[in-house]
């Protein structure tokens, strides 16, 4: 089967009794140059396209009725490619006519290679490999083939004799029917769909399944169940006759009467609604991958759509022919929902269309091929020895959906490496489409697990949303109908979403929220609670609730002193699990692992089996982490042996655990300092054993959330000035020993192999981080009073923090703020201090001020950097707050250089500008690929520097400062249409510029630069929305172009937006 479907297959596919004429098109569309996409001279073909494009689609109701599910998508796939190209060439044609164009296409003779690099992008985009999105009135982002399209005609018209012979109003013109060609298509596009979808289910699902942008906020009833989905996909039925697997359909249907958990999970008394009432419909966000597709990052997401119900795209994606030719992958964290969803999937598709095959990855061979692992797991299923292709034949036309749920337990657990999974898939789906039996399969794995697998090119992929608050609160109603009656009778009330959304980052998580749910009906926990408990009082409650319930299980003759004991160590045990993922980086420890760091940290935290009643070995790790609802085990199988792998449900609940760690572990050192002290003892050697191994291998400020914790812990058990001292001067004592050689402990703690200059750096980040929780500010001349100046041992020390890894080095610059006062005058004192960072304004001075009297002396004059702020979330804040740190000179020093560009031009000096560039640099015309659009990186204080400094009026450069204007001015597109301080910059300076070349016209180089700056600039003036500089700064930039333009009356629109 053909991997990509071209306009000629479509007509083929379509032509039914017409085929002699759409044939004959067919064959013109696959000759010359251009076969490969099938759209060889599409200018001289456009006419006919339309007008078989629109014969093609009649009747196509007739087409898709009594045909299997398979024959069905590849029809429905036709008419939607022909919808697409049809829609094109209807707007291209209407736009030329209706603003009259002082041309037309074919008087632009390009060249068939030229027609290629025009029509690629927008034929591509619709002939393309993979899923395709309906347009919608409010997706202008689904135009973006069109808007490329577009964009890359106006490259060569700029490039060809005709434009040189048009005048400014005329070029003006051509470009704004250019701009208005991709919504033009879009428009026609919706039309088309709207005209079909009475006809063709598939397209009423496809036009209409994203409306919920336009009407969530007006959305009163909560879906749940996945009814919907069932709803759409029964419609797409054919006339044949269902033939169900009854055994396989009832396994997958029981699920909707059960329990939504574990009863095991309840405690008495609580009652857990059915998966049927209490599932609740996700929300998600969609994104097809590119080739540097990065799914675990989330700037990866920035750019996808969001859909507040999932059932209208799946419906959508499994109905689509390129589905059948690739996964669809399903992303989300621990605990969102990823499995719960694939078992809605499977009682939800409708069996006789189509065939859901759920496969536990934890349950199969880890290393086994796609097809094996399918048998595997439906064989575990039914217990017993069946085939996937037995099932599939004697399903008959139901299209297969395979669903493979848990890929990341089978890398995690198991630690094999197949990275090329999903590619595997895509092989195995590709060949079993050439079989003639065409599969869909949907793949799940955790977000952040994404990184170890390539993902092909094309895919859908769609990671699950947190509940919105709507959806939190129905949840609420469902639990409280359920619970009602058995709260009343122990005298508690139900919960309202009130008292749950005030913990949105737990609620909002579905298994999270339940774990809320259950906590609450305990004895009310929650709604006692009459102020926030923070982060930290909250997961102490939630956690010690749960550790004392597992105890009782365990332990039921515990009571008093013993039972908190018998807690106290379940939460210590959990500790340790919390270290081992955070010393190693990781969210996540392995079964090996965790059993070393239990017996190196904390031995005997297991419950032996014979306590328990239990027979044969288990493990230490799988006796403290089995028992917790919170924890999540990852399993898998290879070579026989099941593995594990552990991790907490949220990140937060370890990071809350490590500093509960931390902070006991300093607590328990200032008891015995004192504790020593007035019996006039030493400590212990290696007193201090637990606290190094838990701070050594990584930073705390790492991670924000441990931060957060810490200080909330600090704040309790240092409630008074006294307390605060101890621990003060504990940890300034601590710091001041640091760098020296440390007695030899009996026992050691390795998570990995670490360098001493590595544990030195992430010991003194923890103790500096923990100063600056415990105390308001801490001048560094206390933590080297012995060594004469303090900023060299600093410098030292200082900077094997930034031999730390990324995160630990950017956490400490969140964490952390050095500033430098006292340097400005003569008479001042100079000081550093560490204190909290607040993530208030950044002054320029208390960053670099220790620079200013370095090889200066007397009065400065230069720009005064203590009179200087920049806004602290921007690139350039952490450049200074880095330089800050780290006290390096020359940096500062040239940070005092452009202080005259941080006062004027702007406070992001040090940012990148990236996009795809629509343009090319004329310096560069003669490349091959001059005109494609492609990444491009560039500073804009750069450009503003490059155009205010380098020389104007020579040839050499005048196609380059083009260029940077244009580039400078297009910038502010991204930034909402505004005329910030860069813009500013740059009118100024092209105001003189225009001015020093007026009279140099007669050159034909500066006569092009004139008219283009003259164009550019206008066009920006009639974009932009939004002013920054005062009126009184902008009105003599932009007096100086009205001379200029063709449309004076621009200045006066901008002026008007301007404040005084």
């Amino acid at each position: 089967m053909k991997k990509t479907l071209s306009y000629a297959d479509a007509l083929r596919i379509l032509g039914g009794e017409d085929g002699s004429s759409l044939g004959e098109l067919g064959e013109a569309l696959t000759k010359g140059t251009l076969s490969a996409l099938g759209v060889p001279d599409v200018l001289g073909l456009h006419d006919r396209l339309i007008r078989h494009g629109q014969n093609a689609i009649t009747g196509i109701r007739e087409k898709l009725t009594g045909v299997s599910r398979w024959d069905r998508t590849e029809r429905v796939a036709a008419a939607d490619l022909i919808l697409r190209i049809t829609a094109f060439f209807n707007a291209l044609a209407e736009l030329l006519e209706q603003h009259h164009c002082p041309f037309t296409l074919r008087d632009l003779r390009f060249t068939r290679n030229e027609q290629y690099r025009l029509f690629s992008d927008v034929l591509r985009g619709i002939e393309q490999d993979t899923p395709t999105l309906p347009p919608t009135s409010g997706g202008p982002e689904l135009a973006t083939p069109y808007r490329k399209a577009a964009g890359v005609l106006l490259l060569f018209l700029r490039g060809l004799e005709v434009w040189d012979r048009l005048d400014d109003a005329e070029r003006t013109r051509v470009t704004e029917t250019l701009e208005e060609l991709p919504s033009r298509a879009c428009r026609r596009h919706i039309e088309l769909y709207r005209k079909l979808a009475a006809d063709v289910p598939e397209f009423g699902v496809w036009a209409n399944f994203s409306a919920h942008e336009k009407t969530q906020e007006q959305i009163t009833e909560i879906s749940t169940g996945l009814d919907e989905l069932a709803q759409i996909l029964q419609k797409l039925t054919t006339s044949r006759s269902r033939r169900r697997l009854t055994e396989l359909e009832n396994l997958y249907q029981a699920i909707l009467d059960k329990p939504i958990l574990d009863a095991s999970e309840a405690p008495n008394g609580v009652v857990l609604p059915s998966v049927r009432d209490a599932y609740l419909d996700l929300g998600g966000l969609l994104r097809f991958t590119d080739e540097n597709a990065t799914p675990s990052s989330e700037a990866w997401w920035h750019e996808a759509t969001r859909y507040d119900n999932l059932q209208p795209l799946l419906a959508s994606l499994l109905t689509q022919r390129e589905c059948l030719l690739r996964p669809i992958v399903l992303l989300g964290h621990p605990g969102a929902g990823k499995s719960q969803l694939t078992r809605m999937l499977a009682a939800r598709l409708p069996l006789g269309n189509f065939l859901p095959l759920r496969v536990e990855l934890r349950s199969v061979p880890a290393d086994a091929p796609i097809h094996t692992q399918i048998d595997e797991g439906i064989s575990a299923t039914l217990h017993a020895r069946t085939s996937w292709r037995d099932l599939a034949d004697e399903a008959q036309d139901a299209l297969p959906v395979v669903i493979l749920d848990g890929f990341d337990e089978l890398l995690q657990a198991t630690g094999v490496n197949r990275s090329d999974y999903l590619e595997q898939v895509q092989r195995f789906q590709e060949h079993q489409a050439d079989l003639g039996r065409p599969v869909a399969v949907i793949v799940t794995s955790r977000t952040v697990v994404a990184e170890r697998t390539r993902f092909p090119f094309g895919i859908p992929v769609i990671r699950l949303e947190p509940f919105t608050d709507a959806q939190i609160a129905h949840l609420t109603d469902v639990w409280n109908r359920a619970n009602t009656a058995a709260l009343a009778e122990r005298g508690l009330h139900p919960i309202t979403a009130d008292s749950l959304l005030r913990y949105r980052d737990l609620a909002e998580q579905p298994l999270l929220l339940f774990m809320l749910l259950i906590f609450d009906a305990d004895a009310n926990a929650l709604q006692r609670e009459t102020a926030d408990l923070g982060r930290a009082g909250l997961y102490e409650k939630l956690l010690t609730s749960f550790a004392e319930r597992e105890v009782r299980k365990h332990h039921p003759h515990l009571y008093g002193e013993e039972l908190a004991q018998a807690v106290e160590d379940e939460l210590r045990s959990l500790e340790v699990v919390a270290i081992a993922m955070f010393a190693r980086h990781q969210q996540w420890v392995s079964a090996e692992q965790l059993e070393a760091d239990l017996a190196a940290l904390f031995p005997g935290a297991g419950v032996h089996a014979e306590e328990t009643g239990l027979s044969g070995h288990i493990t230490t790790s799988h006796q403290v982490l089995g028992r917790f609802f919170f924890v999540h085990e990852a399993r898998a199988i290879q070579q026989g042996d099941t593995r594990s792998v552990y991790e907490f449900l949220h990140a937060t609940f370890g990071e809350h655990l490590v500093a509960r760690a931390v902070v006991n572990e300093l607590a328990r050192l200032v008891e015995d300092r004192a504790y020593y002290a007035r019996r006039r003892a030493p400590l212990p050697e290696n007193s201090d054993f637990l606290f190094y191994a838990f701070t050594s291998f990584a930073a705390l400020a790492g991670r924000a959330a441990i931060v957060e914790s810490a200080a909330e812990l600090l704040a309790v058990k240092a409630a008074d000035a006294r307390e605060r001292a101890a621990y003060r001067s504990l940890l300034v004592d601590m710091f001041r020993e640091a760098p020296y050689p440390r007695p030899f402990p009996k026992r050691d703690y390795q998570p990995f192999k670490a360098t001493i200059t590595h544990r030195l750096a992430a010991y003194t980040a923890n103790l500096v981080t923990l100063l600056v929780l415990i105390a308001d500010e801490i001048d560094l001349s206390e933590l080297f009073p012995d060594s004469g100046p303090p900023w060299l041992p600093w410098r030292e020390l200082v900077g094997t923090w930034r031999s730390l890894p990324g995160d630990d080095w950017y956490g400490l610059l969140d964490t952390v703020r050095m500033r430098h006062l006292g340097h400005w005058g003569e008479d001042e004192t100079p000081r550093a201090l560490l204190c909290r960072e607040q993530r208030t304004p950044v002054n320029v001075g208390e960053c670099v001020g220790f620079e200013l009297r370095v090889n200066a002396s007397g009065r400065l004059e230069i720009t005064n950097p203590y009179r200087l702020t920049v806004p602290y979330p921007n690139e350039t804040s952490r450049m200074l707050r880095s330089v800050s740190l780290l006290m390096q000179g020359w940096s500062a020093r040239l940070v005092l250089m452009v202080g005259p560009y941080l006062e004027h031009g702007g406070s992001t000096i040090g940012t990148w500008a990236m996009e795809e560039a629509v343009y090319s640099d004329p310096d560069e015309e003669e490349a091959e690929d001059a005109h494609l659009p492609i990444p491009v990186s560039w500073m804009p204080s750069s450009d503003i520097l490059e155009l205010r400094l380098g020389p104007c009026g020579v040839p050499e450069t005048a196609a380059s400062r083009l260029f940077r204007y244009q580039r400078i001015l297009e910038w502010s597109l991204s930034r909402g249409f505004v005329l910030g301080r860069h813009e500013w910059a740059a009118l100024r300076q092209a105001g003189e510029e225009l001015a020093a070349i007026q009279d140099a016209t007669t050159d034909p180089v500066f006569r092009e630069v004139y008219q283009n700056l003259r164009v550019i600039i206008e066009a920006h003036l009639h974009r932009v929305e939004k002013v920054m500089p005062k009126r009184k700064l902008l009105e003599p930039v932009l007096e100086t172009l009205r001379p200029h333009l063709n449309d004076p009356s621009v200045i006066d629109r901008v002026l008007d937006l301007a404040t005084s």
